[in-house]
């Protein structure tokens, strides 16, 4: 909102989840100084993507929630990978199969599955 040559806004957003609550600690961190870091941020991105000040359609953002941790992410890849193992190393005892050489192959499935979890998070 225009206002005695000032622009006025009042933001708000839940503590819910990680990116907001960082955000909030950040702004209220900043005290007074707040709109000097929210010009230069929108400034860098207006200048990165010049077509949504002419752009007449309405503007759309889609914001991927925090990614899991890495910690947790190897955690939860371990256990997937273990129960893989062992589910191998009981087939291959039936059947007489190598399971060294199909390791990569349950790396990269897992891998796969983790990128594939994205898909979820932008309905």
């Amino acid at each position: 909102m225009k206002s005695n040559g000032n622009y006025r806004f009042t933001l708000s957003w839940p503590m819910e989840t990680e990116e907001q609550i960082m955000a909030g600690e950040f702004l209220e961190k900043l005290g007074n100084r707040k709109s000097k870091v929210i010009i230069q941020l929108i400034c860098d991105y207006l200048i990165a993507h010049p077509e949504v000040m002419d752009s007449k359609e309405t503007i759309k953002f889609i914001v991927n929630s925090t990614p899991l941790s890495d910690k947790l992410t190897e955690t939860i890849k371990s256990i997937i990978q273990s129960e893989l193992v062992g589910k191998m190393l009981m087939r291959s005892s039936l059947d007489n199969s190598d399971t060294e050489q199909t390791a990569p192959i349950i790396d990269k499935s897992i891998d796969d599955m983790f990128v594939n979890l994205d898909i979820w998070n932008n309905n």
